[in-house]
C-alpha cells in the first residue's frame, strides 16, 4: 500500500500524517507514506501509489489542474483533497475526488473520512485466488477491469495483464463472489469501480471500453450500480 501527501506545508503534512499511519496501522500491515513538499509538477510522482492526498493551494500551482491533468492518465486511485480552501469544494468536484478534508476541520472531517475509506478496502481490497496454467494465481478484486467470455474461455482483464484461461463466467464470478463485479451480457461482467458511464445500452469504462449491456441483464446491473454509488 502506497500512500502519497502532497502538501506545500511541511509541519501541516508531518501532523496529517501521523493521523494516517494510525489508519493505515489498522487495515495493511504493509504500507508507505510518502511525502511532497516541492516539485509539484514533476507528474511522475503520482504514479505507482494506491492512494493520494493533496492540498489545493501548492505555492503557485493549484491542486485541481494537477488532478485534471493526472486524469488524462486514467489514474484509477481515491484522490482526496486536503485544504484549507472549503470555498473550493465544489469546484473540486469536477474531479470526482474520494472526499474533501478542510484542514480547519481536520479531526472531525478524517474521522468520517477513515470511515469511508475503510468500507472502500473492505470491498476492494479482497483478493481472488486461482489456478493458473498449473500455477495458483492472485489477484486484487480492485484490480478486475471486466471479464469476458468467448467459447471454453474467460479473460480477465486487469490493470497490468490480461489472465486468459479455460473456466465459465459462471464459476468465475462464484469465485468472485461480490456484488463490485456484475454480469451484464451473457459473455462479459463489469467492475462497478471501473463504470465511467452508461450510455442507453451500453456501459463506457474508465480506459473508453465500450460494453454492452444484454436486455436479461439490464435491471440487475442497474440496480448493482446505483447500489454501489450509494454505499
Amino acid at each position: 500500500m502506497r500512500c502519497l501527501v502532497v502538501d506545500d506545508d511541511q509541519e501541516f503534512s508531518s501532523k496529517f500524517n501521523i493521523h494516517l499511519e494510525t489508519f493505515l496501522k489498522g487495515i495493511f500491515k504493509d504500507f508507505h507514506i510518502i511525502e511532497i513538499n516541492e516539485n509539484f509538477d514533476d507528474f511522475s510522482q503520482y504514479h505507482d501509489i494506491d492512494l493520494l492526498f493533496i492540498d489545493i493551494d501548492l505555492k503557485d500551482l493549484n491542486g485541481i489542474n494537477i488532478i485534471k491533468r493526472l486524469q488524462m492518465d486514467k489514474v484509477d486511485y481515491p484522490i482526496i483533497y486536503v485544504s484549507s480552501r472549503q470555498e473550493l469544494v465544489f469546484s473540486s468536484l469536477t474531479t470526482q475526488p474520494f472526499y474533501f478534508v478542510r484542514k480547519q476541520n481536520l479531526e472531525n472531517d478524517l474521522k468520517e473520512l477513515f470511515k469511508l475509506l475503510n468500507i472502500y478496502y473492505k470491498k476492494t481490497m479482497k483478493m481472488i485466488t486461482f489456478d493458473y496454467y498449473g500455477r495458483k494465481t492472485c489477484i486484487f478484486l480492485k484490480d478486475i477491469h471486466y471479464i469476458t467470455s468467448f467459447g471454453h474461455d474467460i479473460s480477465i482483464v486487469c490493470d497490468q495483464e490480461t489472465y486468459t484461461y479455460r473456466s465459465s463466467l459462471k464459476d468465475v464470478l462464484k469465485l468472485i463472489d461480490s456484488p463490485v463485479v456484475t454480469q451484464v451480457h451473457r459473455s462479459y461482467a463489469v467492475s462497478l469501480m471501473y463504470v465511467k458511464e452508461v450510455e442507453k445500452n451500453n456501459i463506457i469504462l474508465n480506459d473508453e471500453t465500450c460494453i454492452t449491456i444484454g436486455k436479461k441483464y439490464a435491471d440487475e446491473f442497474m440496480f448493482q450500480y446505483k447500489e454501489y454509488l450509494i454505499s
